[in-house]
């Protein structure tokens, strides 16, 4: 049978409280044969009275003792039971509960619910991101699997011809290429939140990281009649992630390149400002109306004369990019023509 810890330490105090009758007895006995050994004229039978009437008494004080060491189990417990309160209530789906520390003092059990609280936090944290990553999927994987669906069970039912079947077969790979771009880019987010890309971090030269996506889109920009104009010095440094630095740059870039005037100039920049740096990426569109400059970042948010069916999830992605390497994504000049995206980075100064 187990006891439960009230009980436990209940049995300890007593256990400590008979212990001390008895050690008090013993020794008041004591005292009274080494008083009698030195004074035999005395009554040894006496001195052995007084020390049983003092152990009665300490027996009748027993019964207040006990309720004492009763309370004080509680009062001993009373941090662990809120601990185990607050748990339950989390495992229930109460994942913004914590451990009310304020009226704990500053002992081991004050460290013990702090240390929950923060295990709490990575919990609810690591909960938040899976909802949030099966309610992205569900919502932006329906469509395409829908339409792929849809073409397969077209192309089966009707007779075409090779070039019908070929056309078919192009939209569900592009369709599958639509489809594979989003999980990326969710997987991408689900990362980043969790933060587990910062122990990769290392400098990175931001002229590279530009030159990169250059040769990634100049002919994506050519074969569009745009033109692609780069400004970047070498050795502008920054601590963290090449790969996703070109990620971030590759969705504003795209971005521009969506909403670049035809025949137009798309510019990219990396330069210094102080103790940063500032990546820039500008085109020469008509621009983001300032009503909508608020929610631009947001998941799943479409861009006014963007391409429909497209994921709205690279300008998010950006911003959370700019934010694990402590930086701020932000579109300058709302409301004016030419949309102008400013990524300002703190510096790595060696």
């Amino acid at each position: 049978m187990r006891l439960r810890l009230r009980s436990r330490v209940f049995l300890y105090l007593l256990a400590l409280l008979f212990f001390f009758i008895a050690a008090q007895s013993v020794i008041y006995a004591l005292v009274e044969y080494v008083g009698w050994l030195q004074n035999p004229a005395e009554p040894l039978a006496e001195g052995f009275e007084e020390v049983l009437r003092a152990t009665i008494l300490d027996l009748l004080l027993l019964l207040p003792l006990v309720l004492v060491a009763w309370w004080i189990s509680g009062r001993v417990i009373a941090p662990v039971r809120t601990i185990a309160a607050t748990a339950d209530r989390i495992r229930a789906g109460r994942f913004s509960e914590r451990i009310e520390t304020a009226l704990m003092p500053d002992d081991e059990t004050y460290h013990l619910a702090d240390t929950i609280n923060a295990a709490f936090n990575r919990y609810e944290a690591a909960v938040q991101r899976l909802r949030r990553f099966s309610g992205d999927a569900s919502h932006q994987l329906r469509t395409p699997i829908a339409a792929i669906r849809s073409l397969g069970e077209v192309a089966l039912t009707q007779p075409r011809d090779t070039a019908q079947y070929r056309e078919t077969v192009e939209t569900m790979l592009s369709e599958l290429e639509r489809l594979t771009r989003i999980v990326d880019q969710l997987l991408q987010l689900s990362r980043l939140e969790s933060g587990a890309l910062r122990a990769q971090f290392a400098p990175v030269d931001l002229a590279e990281v530009i030159e990169k996506v250059k040769s990634i889109y100049l002919p994506l920009c050519q074969e569009r009649g745009l033109s692609l104009e780069v400004r970047a010095k070498p050795g502008l440094l920054v601590t963290g992630s090449e790969e996703l630095l070109v990620e971030l740059l590759g969705n504003l870039l795209d971005n521009a390149i969506r909403h670049a005037a035809p025949g137009g100039t798309v510019r990219l920049s990396a330069e210094r400002r102080g103790d940063s740096a500032a990546l820039a990426v500008r085109d020469d569109g008509p621009g983001i109306p300032t009503e909508f400059a608020e929610r631009i970042f947001e998941r799943f948010a479409s861009v006014p004369g963007g391409r429909p069916g497209r994921a709205g999830l690279g300008l998010a992605l950006a911003a959370d990019i700019a934010a694990a390497h402590d930086g701020q994504l932000a579109l300058v000049n709302p409301g004016a023509p030419g949309a102008l995206f400013e990524c300002v980075l703190p510096r790595r100064r060696d």
